[in-house]
């Protein structure tokens, strides 16, 4: 069973070592978007920026002493003139080491990320999902999430 706790820059190399599955993951779906996670502990400063700030933090679930999975979540103040002002959470990563999938470690970390959230004032929470991940999709619709925007693109190939 999991322990579940905020992380500490200690827990860096476990979260990089998912962060590379999930970038890897990511990778193999679009190469043509997502860069190739060849070095585990290149993203360091991005992992650092989301432990313990004032406006940010990561989840983790532990087991064994190894990192199984965590979430980095992040608090956004919009003021722009076409929205409402809002406070809102905003999920930057989530992870969960595939051989724990299934176990409700997802649903777990997505549950810390929201109350942390409700605590630091943010009346809602938002995320992306690349279309190809319907794993995910389905997880977070379980959990209430639902489309709000599409996002589109289209490759421009040179002459």
């Amino acid at each position: 069973m999991p322990h579940y706790r905020e992380a500490t820059i200690d827990d860096i190399a476990g979260i990089s070592r998912l962060g590379h599955l999930l970038n890897d993951m990511h990778h193999q779906a679009w190469p043509q978007i997502f860069a190739s996670a060849e070095e585990v502990q290149r993203d360091e400063t991005n992992w650092r920026r989301s432990i313990g700030a004032a406006n940010a933090t990561t989840f983790v679930a532990e087991e064994g002493g190894e990192l199984v999975g965590f979430v980095s979540v992040y608090l956004i103040s919009e003021t722009h003139t076409f929205f409402n002002p809002i406070r809102y959470a905003h999920v930057g990563s989530i992870c969960v080491d595939a051989s724990h999938r299934g176990e409700g470690i997802g649903r777990t970390l997505m549950t810390l990320a929201e109350q942390w959230a409700q605590e630091k004032g943010a009346v809602d929470m938002r995320l992306t999902v690349w279309a190809f991940n319907e794993g995910a999709q389905r997880l977070y619709e379980e959990l209430g999430y639902g489309v709000r925007s599409v996002s589109m693109g289209k490759t421009l190939l040179s002459r």
